[in-house]
């Protein structure tokens, strides 16, 4: 086992990277910010709306939600009050809107 080691540390690694870059978060408009878990919603909607940004929709995941933020510097101060990081909108962390009435 000892041997394996390096090899899946470099591929644990290698999919932290790919993932980074294929789901990194635009610097300004839609984007879903992920919060340590077990935090509550209310507590990250008052971080969201502290760091300057709107809240578009929850998610399916309960710490982590979608934001419209228009300024650039968003990220980080959001990071500062307790936001762990920031991805695309999408899959998982894409936003559950209500569906129309029929």
């Amino acid at each position: 086992m000892r041997d394996f080691l390096p090899a899946i540390a470099f591929s644990i690694l290698a999919s932290l990277a790919a993932f980074s870059t294929t789901m990194a978060a635009p610097e300004t408009g839609e984007m879903a910010v992920v919060f340590p878990p077990f935090t509550e919603e209310t507590h990250a909607w008052a971080i969201i709306h502290a760091a300057g940004a709107q809240v578009v929709a929850p998610t399916q995941i309960g710490n982590v939600v979608v934001v419209h933020a228009d300024q650039t510097d968003f990220q980080t101060r959001a990071r500062v009050l307790g936001a762990l990081f920031f991805v695309k909108a999408e899959g998982l962390c894409a936003p559950q809107r209500p569906e129309a009435s029929l």
